[in-house]
């Protein structure tokens, strides 16, 4: 039993190791992704951009937006840090993801009073938007499929830490390798 779990194990591990290689040092990649955030309920779309500096340690600059819904709109730029285990022959990656976040919040007043307006009869104007600033912190995980030497798809899952801000954030998108 201890030699059958011992042979797992070091399979594992060396697989793993040899698996990794893939992400190598000097990857540059982007991609594009449809989003949907829990916090404004509403679907979205991003693009990013990501450089491998070392073995294993990918950053990310990731800049999404989600649609209008009940008046509100959100933009977020994120800057976050993957590290990629690679697993089935270089071709899916695991990675847990933490990070930076800035979110601008859009609210469209004009549009709110004019729909309380046919609701209560009366329109008093409060100017065109609102908007509510501020920075946070990601926390995440994710899968990339490698189709080929320059193609791949996502799945995320990440949650943006701030007040009056939060939400989490499902995305799938395709990446290119360069």
């Amino acid at each position: 039993m201890k030699k059958t779990l011992l042979s797992l194990v070091c399979a594992v591990v060396f697989g793993a190791g040899v698996a990794m290689a893939q992400a190598e040092a000097g990857d540059i990649a982007a991609g594009v992704q449809l989003n949907y955030g829990s916090g404004i309920e509403n679907l979205g779309i991003g693009a990013r951009f990501m450089y491998t500096p070392i073995d294993h340690l990918r950053g990310e600059v990731e800049v999404n937006y989600f649609f209008k819904k009940n008046y509100n709109s959100l933009v977020d730029v994120s800057l976050n840090a993957q590290y990629l285990f690679g697993l089935v022959n270089n071709r899916l990656f695991l990675y847990p993801t933490l990070g930076l976040c800035y979110a601008s919040q859009s609210i469209d007043l004009k549009e709110f009073a004019k729909d309380a307006a046919e609701i209560s009869g009366s329109y008093t104007s409060f100017g065109n938007n609102k908007s509510v600033n501020k920075f946070g912190m990601n926390l995440g995980a994710g899968a990339q499929w490698q189709i080929n030497e320059h193609f791949g798809v996502s799945l995320e899952y990440r949650h943006t830490i701030m007040k009056s801000i939060d939400q989490g954030v499902f995305s799938v998108g395709g990446i290119y390798k360069f």
